[in-house]
């Protein structure tokens, strides 16, 4: 207890210093927890609204579907499959979707199409497209297609018109669907609003000769950062023909994407700890010269040079526990009305990367340990490493030198 009280009466006798160096810790607690607090929040909005426009969390296919996405790669029985898999308490919704590739055509206009054969009462409970409507109706009719608005503009197709879809059904034949354009979807990614087409999984399925089959069971569960947590349950109802997959496999780009960005921002916040440590070490070495004859004063008295160094460590504890307090409370201001009100994408500047990379409207920041701790305690250890090297100077230095030493 006295050398807690030596080392806090030490620090505020040069109260500026104490200040200014416990500032730099809050300041960089207050930037790292920010910036890993906004990162940790848009990786899970980034995953549901990904899966929410594409896979799903988890799929079940054909074994050979997705090397070989043949139209007769097929999942049998997928309604009662879907039955079974929504007995399953991880599981929160499952949808069937037949797709194919296409010509679609209106008039002497044609363009390569993905034609997804839908459920319009099950699909909106795993996908986010049916919100996403500007002009009609969403699939309300046995015959009628969902489109794209970039594929609407190609064809110069308009709300009442018929769209022409040429495929190939099991047998190899020809394939021909007339539907009535009913709603035009805009996402914001390209590449969908380019080329998706929704229809009626019936109609679809009647045209191509599929019966009940399915080319994708859609899965949606309760965690999507954590998909592989249901997979034992799910693939003991699967049969040998079948094969699970979760969206790292289905579309590896967003676990790409999150990998490098976790990189990028890890270099970030490991070089604004490197350099608030250095400024630091600057602070102790500088103290270590200021208060040589102190030390060598105290020396003479009979404290040994490893009490100094335990005293010298206590006062960067102290130090450290004040300037991660203060940047605890920053954060907190900070933190609070951000997660209420969250940042737009649009204030950024960013909406067409937003769409490209299926990013949320609004980012709000998510707190979890690895956010309240990586930063104080980076930054803890690299001052102990500091303290440490500022310290050798109490074991090389003589009395008599500590005692005759002028700044």
């Amino acid at each position: 207890m006295l050398s807690f009280t030596v080392a806090w009466r030490n620090l505020w006798r040069n109260k500026r210093r104490t200040f200014l160096t416990a500032g730099a810790v809050a300041f960089a607690v207050l930037l790292i927890q920010l910036g890993m607090s906004f990162q940790a929040g848009s990786y899970e909005p980034m995953v549901e609204v990904s899966t929410r426009f594409g896979s799903g969390h988890l799929q079940v296919q054909h074994e050979s579907y997705k090397d070989d996405p043949r139209i007769e790669h097929v999942v049998a029985d997928a309604t009662a499959l879907r039955e079974v898999l929504l007995q399953l308490p991880e599981v929160l919704s499952v949808s069937n979707r037949t797709e194919a590739f296409a010509l679609a055509s209106k008039g002497e206009k044609s363009y390569g199409a993905l034609v997804v054969g839908v459920d319009p009462i099950v699909d909106p409970t795993t996908s986010y497209v049916s919100e996403r409507l500007i002009d009609g109706r969403y699939l309300d009719e046995p015959d009628s297609a969902f489109i794209g608005s970039a594929l609407a503009r190609n064809l110069e197709i308009e709300i009442g018109d018929e769209l022409v879809i040429l495929a190939t059904d099991v047998s190899g034949s020809v394939a021909f669907m007339a539907p009535t354009v009913t709603g035009i979807f805009e996402i914001g990614n390209d590449a969908l609003d380019r080329a998706l087409v929704q229809v009626p999984r019936a109609s679809m399925n009647s045209a191509l000769a599929l019966g009940d089959g399915a080319h994708r069971v859609v899965i949606m569960v309760a965690n999507p950062m954590k998909p592989t947590q249901v997979v034992p349950s799910i693939s003991t109802t699967l049969t040998e023909a079948t094969k699970l997959y979760d969206w790292h496999q289905l579309m590896p780009e967003i676990s790409q994407n999150i990998r490098l960005d976790k990189i990028s921002n890890g270099i970030v916040y490991g070089t604004l700890t490197v350099i608030v440590v250095l400024s630091i070490a600057n602070t102790f070495v500088m103290t270590a010269f200021e208060r040589t004859r102190e030390f060598g004063m105290l020396r003479a008295v009979g404290m040994r040079s490893n009490s100094l160094f335990g005293m010298f460590v206590l006062e960067t504890l102290i130090m450290w526990m004040l300037g991660v307090f203060m940047g605890y409370c920053l954060s907190t201001c900070a933190l609070v009305p951000l997660a209420i009100i969250g940042i737009g994408m649009d204030s950024m500047g960013m909406e067409q990367f937003a769409g490209m990379f299926f990013l949320p409207d609004r980012i709000y920041p998510a707190v979890d340990l690895k956010v309240i701790l990586v930063a104080p305690f980076a930054i803890g250890f690299g001052m102990l490493i500091s303290t440490a090297l500022a310290s050798i100077r109490f074991y090389r230095m003589s009395l008599v030198d500590a005692l005759r030493y002028k700044e």
